[in-house]
C-alpha cells in the first residue's frame, strides 16, 4: 500500500504541473495495485476524457458505474452513467441501464424519461418488439399515465396484435369514462376505430360517447346506421331507447321498448322503462295494461317500490279506476302502510261501490278484474254474503266451532262457484294469457303495425316494409296496413333523394368493414365527430424528446418520486460537473418547502459554475425572498450573494451585501475580512461601522 500512496503523491504532482500523461501513468499503475480503488478510477476516466481518450474514459466509467450500481449507491451510479452518456451519446444501453437505476431509486419521472428515448430509438430502427417491450415497462411504473396506455394500445393493433391492444385501449377509455373526459374519449375514438375496423363494440362505445357528451343527434345518427347492420341488437337499442327518452322523444322510445320486449319479453327492466314512457306520455290506459299483466313478475322479482310508485302515479290520473284502486290496495298492505291503505280503501269505497273490498293480496295481485268489464256483470257479494264487518264475525265463529263451519263454508262456496260458473258462461272476462297466436287478430294487427313504425322512425325502410306487406297477406284489403305500406315507399323514395348523412355514414361502414378506413371514410368520420382540431391529441401520440407523450404532469409527478432522491441525485450531478441535471434535479426537489431554499441556493451554485451570473443572482434572490426563511439562513444567503458579486467583479454589489450580514452579525465566518478587503481594494480608509472606528487589523 506504501507504493499505492507513492503512486497517488506523484500523480498529484503532475496534476499541478499540468503533465497529464505522467498522471495518467501513475492513475494507471494505483489501479494495477488496487483495483477497488473506485476514486482513482473515476480520476483517471476524467483525465482520459481530457486528453480526448473517449474509449479509456468510457471503460473506466463503466467500472465505477456498475461497482456503485452493484452495491446499491444507485445515485452514485447514475452520476456515472450520465456522465458516459456526455462522452459517447449513441451508446443506447446507457439509457436503459439509467432508465433501471432510476426505477430503483424512486425516480419515476427520471426513469419514464429514458425509455421515451429508447421508444423513439427503437421506432426509428423498426425495433417493434423491444418498442412494445420497453412500453410495456413504462406502463407498470406509471399504470396511471392514459399516454403510455394509449401509445402502447396503437403499436400493438398496428402490428397485428389486435387483442392486447384492444386491452390497452379498454384501460384507457375506462379511466377516461370514469373521469367523464367525453372530449378526450372522442378523441381517442378517433384515432383508433381505423385500427379496429371490425370492431362493433367500439362503434357501439362511440355513440355512448357522444350521448353522453351531450352530442345527441350524432350520437342518433350512429345508433342508427349501427341498427341497419344489426335490427335486433340488444345494446344498440338500449342505447337509442335512452337517447330517446333523453330528447323527450317519448313515442320512439316507447316503439324502441317495444322491440326490445319483443326480443326478450321477460326483462323487466325493459318492462319498467316501456311504463315510465308511457306514464310520461300520458297514455296512461297502456301503461296500466302493462303493469296488470306483469305485476305478479315485478312483484316476485323484487320490484314493489316500482310497482306502488307506478299505481300511485296511475291512481293521481285515474282516480276511479276499479283495477288501480284494488292493486294498491294490495302493495299497501304488503309494505305495511296502513294509513294509505284505509285511504286507497275509502276512495275504492267511494269511487266503485260494488269492489271487492275483502280480496287477499295474491288475490288481488293476481286476479284483478279488468276495468272493462261492466259493472252490471260483477256478481255484487254484498247480494250473496253480508257486509264487510260481518266477515270478522264469521272468522271468529269459525274459530270456535271448526268442523261445522267448514261444512258451511264449503257449502256456501259451492252455491257461489255454481252461480259464478253460470254467469261466466255469459261474460268475456279473457284471462287467457297465453302465446300471441292464440290472441284475438286486432291485436296481433296493432302490435306489429308499432312494429313497422318502430322500424320506420329508425330509417329501417327494408324492415318495416317486409312487417307490412306480411301483414297485408295475412289481412287482405286492410287500410291501416296499406296507409303505413305506403307511408313507408314515400318516406325511402324522399330520404334517398335527399342523400343524407346517415347514409354516407352507412356507406362508410361498409367501406370499413371490407377494405379498412381510406381517406374518404376518415373524412366521413371527421364530419361525424366534428371539425375539432384534433393537433392537439396527435401530439400526444407522437414519440419526439420534446414530445408530451409520455411527460408526466410535473405535480403528480413530484408528488409519486422521492423528493430526497431528487436532492441528492442534484448533488451528484453537480459533483460530477453535470450542472444542466443537477439543476433539472434541484427543479423537482424544490417542491419540498423544507428543500425549497437549499435547492435555490444549489441552483445558484449551478448557474455560477457555468457563468450564469444573472440566472444565479435570480436564483439567490428567490432564495431570499422565502417566506420560510429563518435568521441563519438568511444571514447565508446575503453572504454567498456577496461572493457570487465578488467573483463576477460587482465590487460595491458584494460590499453591500457583506455588510448586511456585517451589521446583523460581526463575527459570521469571515464577513470583517470580506468587508476590510473589499474597502481597502475601493480604496477607503475606513472600516466597517464608520470613519471613527478602529481598525480591525
Amino acid at each position: 500500500m506504501a507504493n499505492k500512496e507513492k503512486l497517488l503523491a506523484s500523480a498529484q504532482k503532475h496534476l499541478k504541473k499540468k503533465a497529464l500523461p505522467k498522471a495518467i501513468k501513475d492513475f494507471v499503475k494505483v489501479i494495477e495495485v488496487d483495483p477497488n480503488d473506485m476514486r482513482s478510477r473515476q480520476k483517471l476516466a476524467e483525465l482520459y476524457s481530457r486528453t480526448g481518450n473517449s474509449g479509456g474514459a468510457f471503460e473506466q466509467y463503466e467500472t465505477v458505474a456498475k461497482y456503485f450500481s452493484s452495491n446499491g449507491f444507485y445515485l452514485k451510479a447514475i452520476a456515472i452513467y450520465r456522465q458516459m452518456q456526455k462522452l459517447d451519446p449513441t451508446q443506447i444501453s446507457i439509457h436503459a441501464r439509467l432508465g433501471e437505476l432510476n426505477e430503483k431509486q424512486g425516480l419515476i419521472g427520471n426513469a419514464l424519461s429514458e425509455y421515451r428515448f429508447l421508444v423513439e430509438y427503437y421506432e426509428q430502427n423498426e425495433m417493434t418488439e423491444e418498442v412494445i417491450r420497453t412500453l410495456e415497462r413504462m406502463q407498470e411504473i406509471d399504470a396511471d399515465n392514459l399516454n403510455i396506455s394509449i401509445k402502447l394500445a396503437e403499436i400493438l393493433a398496428g402490428n397485428g396484435q389486435l387483442a392486447e391492444g384492444r386491452e390497452s385501449l379498454d384501460r384507457v377509455l375506462k379511466d377516461l369514462q370514469e373521469k367523464q373526459d367525453y372530449a378526450r374519449i372522442l378523441k381517442v375514438y378517433k384515432k383508433f376505430l381505423p385500427l379496429f375496423p371490425n370492431d362493433s363494440n367500439l362503434r357501439k362505445g362511440l355513440a355512448a360517447a357522444l350521448l353522453e357528451g351531450g352530442e345527441q343527434e350524432k350520437g342518433l345518427e350512429l345508433l342508427q346506421n349501427l341498427l341497419r347492420d344489426k335490427p335486433d341488437d340488444a345494446e344498440v337499442l338500449k342505447l337509442l331507447a335512452g337517447a330517446y327518452r333523453e330528447r323527450a322523444d317519448l313515442n320512439n322510445c316507447r316503439l324502441t321498448y317495444q322491440h326490445l320486449l319483443k326480443l326478450d319479453s321477460s326483462n323487466l327492466e325493459h318492462r319498467a322503462a316501456l311504463i315510465d314512457c308511457c306514464l310520461e306520455g300520458e297514455e296512461y290506459e297502456q301503461a296500466l295494461a302493462e303493469l296488470e299483466d306483469w305485476k305478479e313478475g315485478f312483484q316476485s322479482g323484487g320490484q314493489l317500490p316500482f310497482l306502488k310508485a307506478s299505481y300511485e302515479q296511475l291512481k293521481h290520473h285515474l282516480p276511479e279506476n276499479r283495477a288501480v284502486l284494488q292493486t294498491l290496495n294490495s302493495i299497501y298492505e304488503l309494505t305495511g302502510d296502513t294509513e294509505k291503505l284505509f285511504d286507497a280503501l275509502g276512495s275504492d269505497s267511494e269511487g266503485a261501490d260494488d269492489s271487492v273490498g275483502e280480496e287477499s293480496v295474491s288475490d288481488t295481485l293476481l286476479d284483478t278484474t279488468s276495468e272493462d268489464v261492466d259493472d252490471d256483470q260483477v256478481l255484487d257479494i254484498a247480494d250473496i254474503e253480508s257486509p264487510f264487518d260481518d266477515f270478522v264475525e264469521l272468522d271468529s265463529a269459525a274459530e270456535e266451532t271448526a268442523e261445522d263451519d267448514e261444512e258451511i263454508i264449503e257449502l256456501e262456496i259451492s252455491d257461489q262457484l255454481q252461480v259464478e260458473a253460470i254467469e261466466e258462461d255469459s261474460l268475456d272476462l279473457n284471462f287467457d294469457l297465453g302465446e300471441e297466436d292464440d290472441l284475438p287478430v286486432s291485436r296481433d294487427l296493432q302490435a306489429e303495425l308499432e312494429e313497422a313504425e318502430f322500424y320506420l322512425q329508425q330509417g329501417l325502410f327494408d324492415e318495416a316494409e317486409r312487417v307490412c306487406r306480411e301483414l297485408l297477406e295475412a289481412n287482405p284489403g286492410d287500410e291501416a296496413c296499406q296507409l303505413k305500406l305506403d307511408d313507408i315507399l314515400q318516406r325511402r323514395d324522399s330520404m334517398a333523394a335527399e342523400s343524407d348523412a346517415s347514409n354516407e355514414l352507412h356507406d362508410l361502414a361498409n367501406e370499413v368493414l371490407e377494405d379498412g378506413f381510406s381517406d374518404l371514410a376518415l373524412e366521413s368520420l371527421d364530419s361525424l365527430l366534428g371539425d375539432d382540431d384534433t393537433s392537439e391529441f396527435d401530439d400526444l401520440l407522437a414519440i419526439g424528446k420534446e414530445s408530451p407523450v409520455f411527460r408526466t404532469d410535473v405535480d403528480d409527478q413530484i408528488a409519486a418520486d422521492d423528493m430526497e432522491s431528487h436532492y441528492n441525485l442534484g448533488i451528484a450531478y453537480r459533483e460530477m460537473g453535470l450542472f444542466d441535471d443537477a439543476i433539472g434535479e434541484f427543479d423537482k426537489a424544490q417542491a419540498d418547502p423544507s428543500r425549497f431554499v437549499d435547492c435555490q441556493t444549489l441552483k445558484a451554485l449551478c448557474y455560477s459554475d457555468k457563468g450564469e451570473f444573472d440566472k444565479s443572482e435570480a436564483a439567490y434572490r428567490t432564495a431570499l425572498s422565502s417566506a420560510s426563511l429563518d435568521d441563519g439562513q438568511r444571514l447565508s444567503l446575503h453572504y454567498e450573494l456577496g461572493m457570487l458579486y465578488e467573483n463576477f467583479q460587482h465590487t460595491e454589489q458584494a460590499l453591500a451585501s457583506y455588510r448586511l450580514v456585517f451589521e446583523a452579525d460581526p463575527h459570521f465566518r469571515d464577513i470583517a475580512e470580506k468587508v476590510a478587503s473589499l474597502n481597502d481594494a475601493q480604496g477607503t480608509a475606513s472600516r466597517p461601522g464608520g470613519k471613527d472606528r478602529i481598525s480591525f487589523l
